[in-house]
């Protein structure tokens, strides 16, 4: 009986426990403002709210799963607010180094990618014995709280969330890294629009000698899994960017492409199922958005446009959506698509798609009993439209277009759109290196004249006394005397 306590309390953190851990909030440097009285109904707060752990004063639950909890706090020294994510103690079937060497690989994945669209990892710690990592607080919520608040996304708002997770899972995969559960509750909202990926949990590293690959089993969520993982196939970039399909479908429906009773139910129709038209479930949908989503849904990933490509395509659809109602009007956007994903989209289809429009104006004003002057502005508007599409094919030269063209395509646009200032990213700070990791080389290496150190497959290097050079492994670190050496061997200086 007792043993099956144990067994139950595995994954959990003990409330006593993390609470005895901690200590009473101290006054902080900064005057607080004063304190509003609450409602009369209020939400009982957790026993440790208001107290710290290490220099994080902790304010309240954001989440918790099986892994750990994630705790809004405050960082009592540079007065900001976090989130932090504290790992169990306990964890079934996983010892105690591994655990930790597997929270450690989640941040360092994460600290790796320098991309303003993935979560900021400030600091990777521990206190009396709970590992945590500090993280960027996002106050807007995930985008599956979004959707499930105000329902399916308007096209143009979806492609911009889902170009913002493309492009940062582009610089990921540059980096030889796949994220492998990219699905709603792991895109972050802000409040100022933009969409952050974060957990990085079951990530895959392009290194050998990573403990942590989980190639011998699917990872993800069976929602939004690509066919590959489901198969136990070669794991490339085109497994993020199945799942980010499944995710923008999800924002544009409300649903996921595949669904069914049961978890082998739906890895079933992934693996053999049809792929969704997304113009039967959304009528307004523009040819080229839903040619997009097919593309992404492949069953076979090297049908799959790249990461880079997608995020291209998906700001030219949200940009487009802000020039016209409906993305059937917009004949710019298609051939940009067209050209940048080979969707088959041709003159023939904005041509009909105009003559449509059309022939429902035509039918409205006959209905008016106006149907003369209806038919000659009906003529003179399809003429007009569809030359001008025409003389803008030919000043174009139909040449193959890129992601660095949309400029070209839509002048009025901001040139870093997109795109944040890089100087707006704060520090990470890293471990103590007191108490290096296992894998570390510090205590196991004496660096010797050396002054600073990089990984063999890393890009940057680190000076000896910055806290991220512990994060090194030992058989990966090599050393420099000069920072011109570095650069002399393909490194550059770490932000």
């Amino acid at each position: 009986m007792a043993q099956d306590n144990d067994k139950a309390h595995l994954g959990k953190i003990d409330e006593a426990e993390f609470e005895a851990s901690l200590v009473a909030g101290e006054t902080e440097l900064i005057a607080t403002r004063p304190v509003r009285r609450p409602p009369k109904k209020t939400p009982p707060q957790p026993a440790w709210a208001g107290k710290q752990l290490g220099h994080f004063k902790l304010l309240r639950l954001i989440g918790e799963g099986k892994m750990g909890r994630v705790i809004q706090a405050r960082d009592i020294n540079l007065q900001r607010l976090v989130a932090l994510k504290v790992l169990c103690k306990r964890l079934p079937g996983i010892d105690a180094t591994k655990r930790v060497d597997q929270f450690f690989r989640e941040a360092r994945a994460a600290a790796q990618i320098d991309h303003p669209n993935v979560v900021h990892i400030y600091e990777i710690n521990q206190h009396d014995g709970w590992w945590y990592i500090a993280m960027e607080m996002i106050e807007g919520g995930n985008l599956r709280e979004a959707i499930k608040a105000a329902g399916p996304l308007p096209a143009q708002k979806a492609c911009a969330f889902i170009a913002d997770a493309a492009s940062a899972l582009a610089t990921a995969h540059e980096l030889g890294i796949l994220h492998r559960d990219i699905k709603p509750t792991n895109l972050m909202l802000t409040r100022q629009g933009r969409c952050k990926v974060t957990d990085f949990g079951l990530v895959h590293m392009d290194d050998p000698n990573d403990p942590f690959q989980f190639t011998h089993k699917a990872v993800g969520s069976p929602l939004f899994m690509a066919p590959e993982l489901i198969l136990r196939g070669e794991q490339t970039p085109a497994l993020d960017v199945y799942s980010l399909g499944t995710t923008l479908f999800f924002a544009l429906t409300g649903r996921a492409p595949f669904v069914g009773k049961t978890v082998q139910e739906v890895l079933k129709k992934h693996v053999k199922a049809p792929i969704p038209d997304l113009r039967t479930v959304m009528r307004d949908c523009s040819a080229t958005l839903a040619v997009l989503v097919a593309r992404a849904l492949a069953k076979a990933p090297g049908d799959r446009p790249s990461a880079g490509d997608m995020a291209a395509a998906l700001r030219a659809e949200s940009i487009a959506g802000q020039m016209a109602d409906s993305g059937t009007l917009s004949p710019g956007a298609s051939s940009l698509i067209r050209e940048l994903m080979g969707s088959g989209v041709t003159d023939t289809t904005v041509a009909s798609q105009l003559v449509t429009f059309a022939e429902r104006w035509a039918k409205s004003l006959r209905r008016r009993r106006q149907w003369v002057i209806g038919s000659v502005a009906v003529l003179a508007t399809v003429l007009l439209l569809f030359g001008g599409y025409r003389l803008i094919g030919q000043l174009r030269g139909r040449r193959a277009a890129g992601s660095g063209s949309l400029m070209r395509y839509f002048p009025d646009a901001p040139a870093n759109y997109g795109v944040a200032d890089p100087d707006s990213r704060p520090f990470p700070v890293g471990p103590d290196v007191q108490n290096p990791p296992a894998f570390s080389w510090v205590g196991r290496i004496n660096p010797g004249q050396f002054q600073f150190v990089a990984s063999r497959s890393g890009r940057h290097f680190y000076p000896l006394d910055d806290p991220r050079s512990v994060l090194i492994r030992a058989e990966e670190v090599v050393g420099y005397r000069t920072p011109q050496a570095a650069q002399a061997d393909g490194k550059t200086a770490a932000p």
